[in-house]
């Protein structure tokens, strides 16, 4: 039996004593029926509006002092609990809103005390019902307090939330209700101006925002959209300015499931409207929003979910447009303020791209390699967004941290197996490379940043997709190209060790052109590629010409073969030098990109004091001063490794005498099929329009009759199949030729001289060009042999 005394046990007057014996027996739990309960609150309301005509605001706070001691102590019963709630909903209601404000602190301490967890929203408080009636008593407090509940609204919402998930249908009804009355407090506050609004703690109420979007409840994540969307619509709050604090629980809400819908559904549309704030800020607020959420998108890219990374990317996407120029307007001193402004914001813009860069790229590139097509498609878009920002950003860019990033994408990328989608990831690290040397070449042309992308770039020849290739080709030449910062550079900060002493010797004696530090670099590199070549010679068989005419494209093809020529030279492995002459030669007598070489071959075949010598023709004294030496002798001792290819060369720079000797030898050669199917080529490139002036040349035999005599000699070689015919055929023409010209003046073609070797002409009837021949004969006899 329930005992009402007349003081509390904290010698506190009793309930009775305030609210007479039936309210008391009512808030204790010894009377349940809703009537009785109904009575009991009207008479607390009236003993209360009683109380402030009398201006006892003493007298009300002993009230409220009494009920927290009687009924909301934690080791009170549940009955005396929901008593209190009730009680104190009927104290605010007597109030009135003219009143309530200074008993306010007292009463919300009752009702949702210092913590949310342990207090009547709480599951762990007993029955439901007290959830229930703490929502009851909340929503008649509120409707007292108005705007005056503003700064409680926070741990309202932390109490409520929970609710919004309650097992209970009526809690949770009851929470509703709350919830609707909350929000229209907020709004009424929007519109009374910002005296009114500044009550409101829209921070705090942001971070409980962001706490409560982490639950996967839907009740819960609705009630949260739904507030995030009222504030963001709210005039004077720039609520938009809190984006970071809860952008990514938003974009997890795009993960649930499909019996989420709604939810998902909310959830993007209130993606759409945060990102349309962000756009319509001032450039200094969206700049921090931008800074504060890069992170944040750039994780969001490496979710699992479509809708999360597509979301992510249009984002970002938004942000590279939202970016300003990057073009400081006039120097500082000459500017007023606002100029000043503007420059700061725009290097804001710089420093924040240049330190959020390097973390965007992984997640963009694994979105690259997306299933998803509309993903794919987006990620590669941003990608060339993101290149065309780093661009314009300048010496803002971070080097060190790009070149890390990318050496580790590059890397990993050659550890997936093939496919389209490793692909295309492979070839924009490679842009991005391209962009770096291009846009820092300070930074990028470091010993240590070249240690760190020499040998991913190198690994990247040996993709099985061509693109691939031709990117990592076109960084190669643009490092070749380029001067590095640290003069002393040598070969051996680049190359592994077993690799530098051949290289290093190399590069000793091919430091040509400009200054050494250039020369040495433009060879560590060609040295490394023909190392690629020698050790996976199936890619020269199967891709070097294509590589060979893209590098010709990027570079002096001059200084390239000069390169390649003096690198074969000193190559042990014959059989795979005669690969790389057959190879170059090809590229050299038939590429577009070597055009220029050709014609620089046929330049000096008719201006060059040494080459004409050797072509058996007089020279003047002032010709014979020291001249650089011919590319055509560069290039010559080392294709003697592959005859046919040395015959070919011979038969381009017009050395006809040297090209019958040559053909002569020949006949020593044991006639495999390699061999034979090289003179076969050799043939129909001769019948090619690139040999065109050298075909028109047989119309004059008796000018020309060591080329004729190379010719027949070839088709005396050949065994009688289609090269054969073809020869014969052109042989036929030229008879026709000879009948002219003797049928012109009447004289018989000169018999040939006997001098010299086999078939000799013109020129070893000079002494110097006697000389020439024969080491260049003893070259050929040397390096033609096969071991």
């Amino acid at each position: 039996m329930l005992s009402v005394n007349d003081t509390g046990s904290g010698g506190q007057p009793s309930l009775e004593s305030y609210f007479g014996e039936s309210v008391a027996a009512t808030l204790l739990g010894k009377v349940n029926e809703t009537k009785d309960r109904k009575e009991s609150m009207s008479k607390i309301q009236a003993r209360v509006q009683q109380t402030v005509l009398n201006d006892g605001y003493e007298e009300i706070k002993k009230m409220i002092a009494c009920l927290e001691e009687n009924c909301f102590l934690p080791n009170k019963p549940v009955p005396y609990r929901k008593g209190g709630l009730a009680a104190i909903g009927a104290v605010a209601v007597g109030l009135s809103s003219e009143h309530i404000s200074y008993f306010l602190p007292d009463i919300m301490h009752l009702v949702i005390g210092t913590d949310t967890e342990q207090g009547p929203f709480s599951n762990d408080c007993g029955e439901y019902r007290i959830r229930y009636l703490a929502c009851e008593s909340l929503f008649n407090i509120a409707k007292v307090a108005n705007h005056e509940l503003l700064p409680y609204i926070p741990t309202i919402f932390d109490g409520i939330s929970r609710l919004f998930a309650d097992v209970n249908t009526e809690v949770r009804h009851a929470a509703m209700v709350l919830d609707k009355l909350l929000r229209d407090i907020v709004t009424s506050a929007a519109a009374h101006g910002k005296d009114q609004l500044s009550k409101f703690p829209a921070e705090t109420f942001v971070q409980q925002l962001g706490q409560r979007m982490k639950f996967k409840n839907p009740n819960i994540r609705q009630l949260c959209l739904g507030w995030t969307t009222l504030i963001l619509g709210i005039n004077g709050m720039e609520a938009v300015r809190y984006t970071p604090i809860f952008i990514n629980e938003v974009f997890d809400m795009l993960a649930d499931a499909d019996d989420r819908r709604d939810s998902r559904h909310n959830a993007d549309s209130l993606l759409d409207l945060l990102l349309t704030q962000v756009k319509e800020s001032p450039p200094e607020q969206a700049m921090q929003i931008v800074f504060h959420t890069l992170g944040a998108l750039a994780a969001n890219c490496e979710k699992e979910d479509k809708c999360i990374r597509l979301c992510a990317l249009c984002w970002l996407y938004e942000y590279v447009y939202l970016t300003p120029g990057f073009t400081p307007p006039g120097k500082e001193e000459d500017m007023d303020e606002d100029m000043k402004r503007m420059r700061n914001l725009l290097l804001g813009w710089r420093k924040m791209w240049g330190e959020e860069l390097p973390q965007l790229l992984p997640g963009i590139f694994k979105c690259i390699t997306d299933k998803e097509n509309e993903v794919s498609l987006m990620a590669v878009d941003l990608n060339n967004s993101l290149l065309d920002l780093a661009h314009r950003l300048g010496d803002s860019l971070p080097v060190q941290a790009l070149v890390a990033k990318l050496s580790e994408l590059l890397v990993a990328q050659g550890k997936r197996p093939e496919g389209e989608g490793p692909m295309v990831v492979h070839i924009a690290c490679l842009q991005w490379i391209c962009l770096l040397l291009s846009d820092s070449p300070a930074a990028m042309l470091r010993k240590e940043t070249l240690k760190e992308l020499f040998m991913p770039i190198f690994e990247s020849l040996l993709h099985p997709n061509d693109e691939v290739v031709i990117t990592a080709l076109r960084v190669l030449a643009q490092i070749m190209e380029a001067k590095p910062v640290e003069e002393e550079l040598c070969i051996e900060d680049l190359l592994p060790e077993e690799e530098c002493t051949t290289a290093g010797s190399a590069s000793a004696s091919s430091s040509t052109g400009s200054g050494g530090s250039r020369s040495d670099l433009f060879t560590v590199i060609v040295h490394r590629l023909l190392r690629e070549f020698s050790t996976h010679q199936e890619m020269l068989e199967s891709r070097g010409r294509l590589m060979i005419r893209q590098v010709c494209g990027y570079l002096d093809p001059q200084r390239l073969y000069v390169t390649v020529a003096r690198a074969i030279q000193q190559e042990k492995d014959r059989a795979f030098a005669q690969k790389l002459v057959q190879t170059f030669s090809w590229i050299l007598l038939t590429a577009v990109e070597t055009r220029g070489l050709r014609e620089e071959l046929l330049r000096e075949s008719e201006q060059h004091p040494q080459l004409l010598r050797l072509a058996g023709q007089p020279t003047s004294e002032e010709a014979k001063a020291d001249l650089p030496r011919p590319l055509f002798l560069e290039l010559l001792e080392p294709w003697f490794h592959n005859p046919t290819s040395a015959l070919a060369l011979c038969l381009w720079a017009q050395q006809y005498e040297l090209a019958s000797e040559l053909t002569g030898r020949f006949a020593s050669f044991e006639p495999t099929l390699d061999f034979l199917q090289q003179l076969d080529q050799l043939v129909r490139l001769l019948e090619s329009p690139i040999f065109s002036r050298l075909r028109l040349q047989l119309l004059e035999p008796r000018r020309h009759p060591a080329l004729l005599k190379c010719l027949l000699g070839l088709a005396m070689l050949l065994p009688q199949a289609g090269a054969f015919q073809i020869l014969r055929e052109r042989m036929h023409l030229v008879q026709s030729s000879l009948l002219m010209e003797v049928r012109n003046d009447g004289e018989a073609v000169p018999a040939p001289s006997k001098s010299g070797g086999w078939w000799s002409g013109g020129s070893t009837n000079l002494p110097d060009a006697q000389a020439d021949f024969a080491s260049l004969v003893a070259a050929f006899d040397r390096l033609s042999k096969t071991e």
